[in-house]
């Protein structure tokens, strides 16, 4: 299954942003429940508005104007950079056959599928899960099994070991690490704050 994202992608503009300068820990925007972008207006699930957003509350809240604002100063290929290297947009290795590899667009790909050059405004689509963006749901267990591990991207597995009916071990799966996350220390714990207070505290999603 091959679908759109949606606001787990912020994990990925909130990292993208931390790591690229754009924001820090206390960088604030406001969220009106609308954000205006050339002529058109761009909203926020919540009609009425955050208020002030720094990027944990944003996570914690799923803020789209936040990450409107993030994403529209990394730009698409900032963005598809981070994502790729996160493991979106590519097949995990899963021992199962038709995986799907999902798609993280960038400039030169839509211009070269579509014949259109980017917009800005598909952008801020990009940075909130939506638009061209396609995942599996396993490349999301993936991303947030790494956040949750402190970084590591393993290769998942279906079977961990087979034994026969005398309990001797005929198969051991070997523990495959395929890469890192493309942050640092500081960075996830920033991140893993966010995705916590989600779950944790009143206001979270």
């Amino acid at each position: 299954g091959q679908s759109p994202p949606a606001s787990v992608y912020k994990i990925i503009t909130a990292m993208a942003g931390l790591e690229e300068g754009i924001i820090d820990k206390n960088t604030l925007f406001e969220c009106s429940g609308r954000y205006k972008h050339g002529n058109r207006t761009y909203r926020c699930w919540k009609r009425w508005g955050h208020g002030q957003m720094d990027v944990v509350a944003a996570l914690s809240q799923s803020c789209d104007v936040f990450f409107y604002n993030v994403g529209k100063a990394l730009g698409v290929d900032k963005l598809a950079w981070y994502a790729s290297a996160c493991g979106l947009g590519k097949k995990t290795g899963i021992m199962l056959d038709k995986e799907g590899c999902g798609l993280i667009p960038t400039a030169a790909w839509k211009k070269r599928r579509i014949g259109i050059s980017w917009q800005s405004g598909e952008t801020l689509s990009v940075a909130i899960g939506q638009g061209y963006n396609l995942v599996t749901p396993l490349q999301v267990l993936v991303l947030t099994g790494a956040i949750a591990n402190g970084g590591i991207i393993y290769e998942p597995s279906m079977v961990k070991r087979i034994d026969d009916s005398g309990g001797k071990i005929v198969y051991k799966r070997e523990t495959k690490v395929v890469g890192r996350l493309p942050c640092s220390e500081k960075i996830l714990k920033i991140i893993k704050k966010g995705l916590w207070e989600v779950v944790n505290t009143k206001n979270g999603t």
